[in-house]
């Protein structure tokens, strides 16, 4: 496979006279300090600065000392605030200060290249650290920022994100870092799809370095020898009867076999002999590949084993605690990272409510069936008398594929009767969000797909076909699959896939594998001794609570293991999986969110934990052989979730 072309990052230049009138343009705070706290000495007199001028003491202390490049908005800007600052002292006084911003920018991890836009907020940041060791109010004014908690909306705190209008980030692997991507075009290119199965690697392969397993020691000890190196398939030429560990995406090769690639190359395997670890393992995934090369340029597979899962904590503290889903404004800092300050005050708040639900009703709400009427009546007696934050409801609303000739109005006609039940539930419309996630008979991928999986992401139901819907409910959410649920700081993935079928039909069988006690690749961190360092109740549950269900929990750890630590929504070939690629930065599970909901009517309903994620299936709302229906509800205080069932 070549090499990607990865894209550079181009940071947003600010002019200098913009940036000056943002400076002028701030006010002095209501609390300063009295005359007598302020330092007796006169304030200098304002000069001004050439950017010529300041460039050399720039150089000397940012790009000399620091390693940093300055650009020419963020030279600007220095040489204006420098002058105004320090007066004809300048050359003298503004070395401290260029040295607070270079170490200010390097321990954020900003960048090299220092732009305008950036260096004013790691201005702001110095001037009030600096005002509050001294005790004294600096010279140029800062606004004081209130706290956004103390007068909020639940609109400010509750998002719903489709999966086209979320913000879209790549990773760059030569960077290792997120950077901000232009708006998706209508047809992807070539070079695009490469790039995604790119990024993709690398995102697994910086992940696994950042795992203690696969670092290697500083100093030599007694278990020098147990972590595990990573190797590329170029450099296995050479290597002829040594064993190697690799990393590559299985794919199934033009004479059938079983290969493995990465950027550098493919390699052709021998699954004859080796052990499965936990997981299961179709074509599409990337894998650690764990064998010997042989003379026949084939590598003879001892073990495979999926590349074990990051905490989100971990994952956000690698990457800036960036903010992917670009919610702004609460709990995030001008250049798009979270305030770790305010998201401590906001799980605070997530704790307070412990009556906040969000209910999840199983998949294949059939509205062309009279019994799921009567069940959804029989759901929202129960639902009315304490009516939750927000209502998910997954598709497909009609029991057989949309087509365009003859079932248009037929739908249409379906949502209506929806409405007219909805009406008879006044408490619950006014005060519940309903999201409504569309399924594969649902239009309009349905009409290529005739049932079957569809062009993923799945856009929302049409609006023509839910008037009826949107003038009985005060909030209603069409959202897409898969869309993110956002509430105060907690992520929650919402999709709807028939996974489990598609596991299984797809599996490679192996003749051995390894238990869950016997796994000696099994990387993944402790979940008894490792959490989400802002959330409560990350740990794992136990797999086997019951030895009737042991079988049932183990296929059910199977399935979240797999795309967990895959990391990603749909780890499959296009034939088994069509995908976007322009917009697969919406399938992507890195970080990992808090919760994920996998609506999947061929598994049984289940809650597990892994890593910190706790997965939620709430399978079928009519089970075949049961006049029961059943629903998931998510507390957002304590991040885990109960079953319940009523009959109808």
């Amino acid at each position: 496979m070549p090499s990607p072309n990865l894209q550079s990052f181009a940071f947003t230049s600010v002019s200098s006279a913009s940036t000056l009138s943002s400076f002028n343009s701030f006010k002095r705070p209501t609390n300063a300090a009295p005359s007598a706290l302020r330092s007796p000495s006169p304030a200098p007199l304002p000069i001004e600065l050439q950017p010529f001028q300041v460039r050399p003491v720039a150089y000397r202390i940012l790009s000399k000392k620091h390693g940093l490049n300055l650009k020419s908005s963020g030279l600007d800007l220095l040489a204006t605030y420098i002058g105004r600052k320090y007066g004809r002292d300048w050359r003298t006084k503004s070395e401290p200060f260029l040295d607070q911003i270079g170490r200010r920018w390097k321990e954020q991890d900003r960048g090299l290249f220092i732009d305008a836009q950036l260096l004013q907020v790691v201005i702001r940041e110095v001037e009030l650290r600096s005002s509050s060791f001294t005790g004294s109010v600096t010279e140029t004014p800062i606004d004081i920022v209130e706290d956004p908690l103390e007068s909020f909306c639940p609109q400010e705190v509750f998002h719903v994100w489709d999966a086209f209008a979320q913000p879209r980030w790549t990773y760059n692997g030569m960077r290792k870092h997120f950077e901000k991507a232009s708006r998706p075009s209508l047809l992807p290119s070539a070079q695009q799809q490469v790039h995604t199965l790119s990024a993709r690697y690398y995102l697994l392969l910086h992940r696994l370095l950042r795992n203690e397993e696969f670092q290697p020691p500083s100093f030599h000890a007694s278990n020098a020898a147990s972590w595990h190196a990573i190797t590329l398939i170029k450099n296995l030429l050479g290597r002829h009867g040594k064993r190697c560990l690799i990393l590559g995406l299985l794919v199934r090769g033009s004479n059938g076999n079983w290969w493995a690639e990465d950027p550098s190359g493919r390699v052709e395997l021998e699954l004859d002999n080796a052990v499965a670890g936990e997981g299961y393992f179709v074509p599409g995934c990337m894998l650690l590949v764990d064998g010997v090369y042989t003379r026949t340029e084939r590598l003879q597979v001892k073990a495979v084993h999926h590349p074990p899962a990051e905490f989100r904590s971990t994952s956000r503290e690698a990457y800036g605690y960036l903010d992917f889903m670009g919610i702004g404004g609460i709990g995030s800092t001008p250049d798009g990272r979270f305030d770790l300050a305010i998201e401590r005050k906001m799980v605070a708040e997530e704790e307070r409510r412990v009556d906040t639900k969000i209910v999840a009703l199983g998949g294949d709400l059939y509205l062309d069936d009279l019994r799921t009427l009567d069940a959804l009546g029989k759901t929202f007696d129960v639902l009315e008398r304490k009516p939750p934050l927000a209502v998910i409801l997954f598709g497909s609303f009609m029991s057989f594929p949309f087509y365009n000739s003859g079932a248009s109005s037929r739908y249409k006609d379906n949502f209506d009767q929806l409405a007219q039940l909805l009406l008879k539930y006044p408490g619950l419309c006014a005060s519940t969000t309903f999201i409504f996630v569309p399924g594969n008979n649902d239009p309009w991928g349905s009409t290529a797909s005739a049932g079957g999986p569809v062009l993923w992401p799945q856009r929302c139901i049409p609006e023509i076909f839910t008037s009826q819907v949107r003038r009985a409910l005060k909030k209603a959410i069409w959202a897409s699959n898969p869309s993110r649920l956002c509430y105060f700081s907690q992520e929650i993935v919402i999709c709807r896939d028939d996974l489990a079928s598609r596991l299984r039909r797809n599996n490679i069988r192996f003749k051995s594998s390894l238990s869950a006690t016997s796994d000696k690749m099994d990387t993944s961190p402790d979940e008894d001794t490792q959490a989400d360092d802002l959330g409560p109740h990350a740990d794992a549950q136990p797999l086997f609570p019951d030895e009737k269900q042991s079988e049932e929990n183990f296929e059910t750890e199977k399935m979240v293991r797999t795309v967990l630590n895959q990391g990603h929504l749909s780890p499959w070939p296009s034939s088994l999986r069509p995908v976007i690629s322009e917009y697969e930065h919406a399938l992507s599970l890195t970080p990992l969110p808090h919760a994920i909901i996998i609506c999947d009517t061929t598994a049984s309903g289940y809650a597990h934990s892994y890593t910190g994620c706790h997965a939620m299936n709430p399978s079928c709302f009519q089970p075949f052989d049961k006049r029961r229906v059943t629903w998931i509800e998510y507390s957002t205080a304590t991040r885990t979730s109960t079953t319940n069932s009523i009959p109808y």
